[in-house]
């Protein structure tokens, strides 16, 4: 099962080797499998080697398609990937950590191989936190608002339009680094009293950059803007954007009075072209249609899987517990089919996305499979039926 073996594949260590079947693969198989467990990078140490058998000699012929070898090339050479008979586990200027494979037949064994080098980065440095003595301690990985935070610009974009990509979460990025500003304006105002930074102080005022943090702010200021003039909000973003614009809208008007009753012309010109551009924006959000949840990324192999698990859950209720062998080894794939779908859900998952979020996702993406048209199979296995001698027989299609 491609996302199964694509789960099994990815979990392959860094600077290792291992090897993998292919057997029974077809093109569109080849292409599901590809996508899944080498679109995105491996976060590992080192290069993993991994060699996929796809064919042999006269013998083999049944378990491995004759284009195998070319449908398998031909789906890693769609997702980027490069043909290289150079290519080894090295990782240098000449072996960069792109993808590339190379193609081996091996007339000793007669088999067919095809070795993948996958794309490759290293992972997160861990967060050292300061503990109680004062000394450095051990902590987990870092926060992907830490990490956002301290990258440069372009890796900044080049991440929020990955991993960021719903308003809420656009939102609570912009926050996190609103608060991070306001952090550092406290420390600079201390320094210049002469006081004392504590240590998770002193560490932020040392990996920040001001001018870094300004221009982020604005450029998620400026996509959370866009998310509104576009109408991508959901309808729970678009409760909460109205609830904060009426805050806003209340404060400005409080603002403005005040501007008028102290006759400070300038303060009320520029607090009128505030209030019309939150007008402006008011109306937008009171118009937009909001829009369905963002799919998922994985989203057609999750509900491949929904599909086939909630055919088995029916062929298990329907059968009695009387099986065909097909039937058996169909079932038997059934926790490899969970992992993967775990696996699956874990990657689609947005940075800064709350659980109920994702699950309204989630359970949008699920809605939209399509019932399966084979009954009590859940994978296109024939339903069993019992005769009055007590065997069991197969329905003919």
């Amino acid at each position: 099962m491609a996302a199964s073996l694509a789960g099994k594949v990815r979990r392959v260590p860094g600077g290792d080797t291992d090897e993998f079947d292919l057997g029974g693969y077809s093109r569109d198989k080849c292409a599901d499998f590809v996508k899944v467990a080498f679109v995105d990078p491996f976060v590992v140490t080192g290069m993993p080697k991994i060699t996929f058998v796809c064919g042999g000699g006269k013998e083999t012929r049944q378990k491995y398609g004759e284009g195998l070898v070319r449908d398998f090339c031909q789906s890693l050479d769609a997702i980027g990937f490069q043909e290289d008979n150079a290519a080894c586990q090295e990782i240098s200027a000449d072996q960069p950590a792109t993808g590339r494979y190379k193609y081996q037949h091996d007339t000793n064994k007669n088999l067919k191989f095809v070795h993948v080098f996958p794309r490759v980065e290293a992972p997160e440095a861990e967060e050292e936190e300061v503990g109680e003595d004062g000394e450095p301690a051990r902590g987990g990985p870092r926060e992907p608002a830490d990490v956002l935070a301290e990258c440069e610009v372009d890796d900044f974009r080049r991440m929020v339009g990955s991993f960021v990509t719903s308003y809420a979460t656009k939102k609570r990025l912009f926050d996190s680094l609103r608060e991070r500003l306001a952090r550092l304006d406290e420390a600079e105002k201390k320094l210049i009293a002469r006081e004392q930074l504590d240590a998770s102080l002193q560490t932020l005022y040392d990996n920040m950059n001001v001018d870094g943090l300004k221009e982020k702010a604005k450029i998620m200021a400026a996509e959370m803007q866009s998310c509104i003039d576009a109408g991508e909000i959901t309808p729970e973003e678009k409760v909460q954007i109205s609830e904060q614009l009426d805050g806003k809208f209340e404060l400005l008007e409080t603002e403005l009075a005040k501007a008028e009753a102290d006759g400070k012309a300038k303060m009320q010109a520029k607090l009128e072209e505030q209030k019309e551009k939150l007008k402006a924006t008011k109306k937008a959000v009171s118009d937009a249609r909001a829009q369905d949840p963002a799919p998922l990324k994985y989203a057609a192999e999750i509900q491949k899987l929904h599909k086939r698990l909630a055919g088995l859950k029916k062929l298990e209720k329907e059968s009695a517990g009387k099986y065909t062998m097909d039937q058996l080894k169909a079932l038997g794939e059934a926790p490899e089919m969970e992992e993967a779908m775990a696996v699956l859900k874990t990657r689609s998952h947005l940075w800064f996305e709350s659980d109920d979020e994702f699950k309204v996702r989630l359970r949008h993406c699920l809605a939209q499979a399509a019932p399966s048209s084979k009954k009590a199979s859940g994978s296109g296995y024939p339903a069993a039926a019992t005769k009055s001698d007590g065997f069991t027989t197969v329905k003919k299609r």
